[in-house]
């Protein structure tokens, strides 16, 4: 019996599925079963009712699963402690994952975290959504990850980092523009039933903050004329001052060459807030490098 075998059957157990469990562990399933068969062998107890579906633990699994989830945790306590005094330099080394989105809320924050790591190993993976840097946290393809709130964090931990409310973008052409600008001379607020008519560009269903759209049109009984779910910011931007149509956006996730060409407002609306977190999976003991990171992007938040 060894490590990697016990991290086998806690995935299968949580997962209750060899295939879905050997996807997330990156082997194959033929390779996943005949690891726990040798381990069954080994152990002279059967772990998992293979009859059923989905899989469950037997009696003697269930034991197995309990007592062996806290061995882990005890070694991955045991080395992280130990990491404090190793000298290798994995120990500076931290892996972080971050959606487009997430970046436009913290451009500013990165340089300055950047400059108090020089000396560390830092590497970035930029993804289109929050989903995919919550699938990447989960399975262990990153330390840290940048996400965008509302998003469901099951089987993560975070931190806040900062707050900022999304704002109406269009064109300076649009012909509501001079309506607005007299609404807000008159201290009037802009609502979501103002917009009943007007093309609307959103998110690809991919992106996280697509289902924010979906609520608030619903909650202003609206049907909205989607024109256009696009993949990137720079494309909607790039829309926005054609004006094709009109979307909600963070001011700093405009595109820059686009920015002369477009107009945002306030709306009163709560469901556009979005909460930047800095994240990782519960079970994760944070490294001094991860703890100093999350330390900081606190400060410069």
């Amino acid at each position: 019996m060894n490590f990697k075998q016990m991290q086998i059957v806690i995935k299968v157990a949580e997962e209750k599925s060899f295939t879905k469990a050997a996807r997330k562990l990156k082997i194959s399933q033929p390779t996943l079963s005949k690891s726990i068969l040798s381990l069954e062998k080994q152990l002279g107890v059967t772990l998992f009712n293979r009859s059923q579906s989905p899989i469950s633990l037997t009696d003697a699994g269930e034991m197995y699963y309990k007592k062996t989830k806290s061995i882990l945790e005890i070694y991955n306590d045991l080395m992280a402690q130990l990491n404090k005094y190793s000298n290798i330099k994995t120990r500076n080394s931290i892996n972080i994952g971050i959606s487009q989105f997430a970046y436009a809320l913290m451009s500013d924050i990165l340089p300055k975290i950047y400059k108090k790591f020089l000396s560390a190993n830092i590497k970035i993976k930029q993804v289109n959504s929050t989903l995919e840097v919550k699938k990447m946290l989960l399975d262990g393809d990153i330390d840290i990850g940048f996400l965008v709130l509302p998003t469901n964090l099951d089987g993560l931990k975070y931190k806040a980092i900062k707050e900022q409310n999304m704002v109406l973008a269009m064109s300076k052409s649009h012909p509501l523009v001079q309506n607005f600008k007299a609404l807000i001379d008159k201290n009037k607020k802009i609502s979501i039933t103002d917009l009943r008519n007007e093309k609307f560009i959103i998110p690809n269903q991919v992106h996280k903050v697509c289902p924010t759209y979906n609520e608030i049109f619903k909650n202003f009984d609206l049907l909205p004329n989607i024109f256009c779910e696009s993949d990137t910011l720079d494309i909607t931007s790039d829309m926005i001052a054609s004006n094709i149509g009109i979307s909600f956006m963070l001011p700093q996730s405009i595109k820059e060459s686009r920015k002369a060409d477009i107009i945002t407002f306030d709306i009163d609306e709560p469901l556009l807030k979005r909460t930047l977190v800095l994240a990782y999976k519960k079970d994760k003991k944070l490294s001094r490098i991860e703890k100093e990171f999350l330390d900081i992007a606190l400060q410069k938040g």
